[in-house]
């Protein structure tokens, strides 16, 4: 019996009323973060409560500054440079004085750089920063502390570490992302599966296991992304797992450019300040990569799909990701293998912070952080776009796909020969 094809869910025609809708709904949310600037900005100097998401003593205009980060309660994102003697208040509400008789509509859609004064500090911490804050004290060098608040709760890592980290091509990996819930998503399926079946059989043998199963899990991701304060690489998979999951219960094509449309206009559409999250779009070309790669190689099986799909997103992201931040390191080769073995180092390190032994690894990470080196190298920001543009195409034209991939081996050869 052959298979029955999944379709597309919109042909031109009620995909151009779509649109519209679309267009319809980002206006009210324009209009609605409109009224809140103007709300903000009704007083040149205005006090507001805010959270403290990053603070970082750096070097100003040749002085120390505590660099801050706050995201207003208007959900607005401000950094302002401090006394460098001011103590650590991450994760802490402020309301705090800020200059904003320059700040444009754009500025605060995609977050703007100001003066501000601290005139009061709340106690309470967020559950985020108490989760980091425990998880932390598990690990006594400073780049674990790091790594782990990362990799389990968002929280930003320094400017250096953050360098260096990019430069030994393991940003996707050590910052949470939807590969990260992914994992998770598997972890919480496999422990709830059991359960529920006994439950089902007992109870309601008539539902669908399958699709109450993944609403479990999705109702335990939304908790979690809602703990991680929204974050916009998170938002983007959380979107893409309900979007692609509603398609496919109705039989509509999930691997296709139209789907990951849907799903980025939709938030965009409902958030419209994810346009100017670089996270957000780094996170939806690398879910573009592994779809192109899909579309023609899904019938290779699934561990030569596996193997396969973590060389080829390698290089589909090293152009743009080259020319953006423009640091790479001998390391930066050796990532490949590194995202591999992360598929079974995530779910273990995640068990250990259950347990004593939290620290286990952090010899050796500490160890290859070591030999780690940054060097700067130039690819042009055409080649990067290039690259944007044959991932388009190539969901279509599988030359566009070829090319795509000679032009990540191009981009790896020319920073290699660029720090030889």
């Amino acid at each position: 019996m052959s298979k029955l094809e999944r379709v597309d869910l919109f042909d031109r025609k009620s995909g151009s009323f779509f649109f519209l809708i679309l267009l319809f709904i980002a206006s009210l949310s324009l209009g609605w973060e409109y009224y809140h600037y103007k709300d903000f900005v009704k007083f040149d100097d205005p006090l507001a409560r805010a959270e403290v998401i990053d603070q970082e003593v750096r070097l100003i205009g040749d002085k120390p500054k505590t660099s801050m980060k706050l995201r207003l309660e208007n959900g607005a994102s401000v950094r302002c440079a401090m006394s460098p003697y001011l103590r650590d208040l991450r994760g802490r509400e402020v309301l705090v004085e800020l200059q904003v008789a320059k700040v444009s509509f754009l500025d605060y859609l995609k977050g703007f750089r100001t003066r501000g004064l601290i005139t009061e500090v709340y106690p309470p911490l967020s559950l985020k920063e108490r989760w980091y804050r425990h998880i932390s004290s598990a690990h006594n060098d400073q780049r674990m502390k790091e790594l782990y608040g990362a990799l389990f709760v968002a929280t930003p890592m320094s400017m250096e570490f953050q360098a260096l980290v990019g430069a030994m091509g393991l940003s996707p990996v050590l910052s949470i992302s939807g590969y990260h819930f992914g994992i998770l998503s598997l972890i919480a399926y496999f422990f709830l599966r059991t359960p529920y079946r006994w439950i089902q059989n007992n109870y309601f043998p008539y539902r669908h296991r399958n699709r109450d199963l993944f609403w479990i899990v999705t109702g335990l991701l939304f908790m979690y992304l809602s703990i991680l304060e929204f974050n916009p690489a998170m938002v983007r998979s959380f979107g893409m797992i309900v979007v692609g999951y509603w398609l496919y219960d109705r039989g509509i094509k999930i691997v296709s450019l139209q789907t990951l449309l849907i799903a980025v206009g939709l938030l965009l559409a409902f958030f419209p300040r994810l346009f100017f999250s670089l996270s957000f779009w780094f996170s939806t070309f690398g879910v573009l990569s592994i779809f192109i790669f899909i579309r023609y190689y899904e019938h290779w099986k699934p561990w030569q799909i596996f193997l396969a799909l973590h060389l080829w997103c390698y290089l589909v992201l090293l152009p743009i990701s080259l020319a953006i931040f423009g640091t790479f390191s001998w390391n930066h080769l050796g990532s490949i293998p590194i995202n591999l073995i992360f598929n079974l180092y995530y779910p273990t390190v995640l068990v250990l912070h259950w347990t004593p032994w939290a620290d286990v690894f952090d010899s050796v990470l500490i160890k290859m952080f070591d030999t780690g080196a940054l060097q700067n190298v130039v690819i042009p920001m055409w080649i990067g776009i290039g690259s944007i543009v044959l991932a388009v195409s190539a969901m279509r034209w599988r030359g566009s796909f070829w090319a795509l991939g000679l032009l990540g081996l191009g981009t790896l050869g020319s920073a290699i020969y660029q720090i030889a």
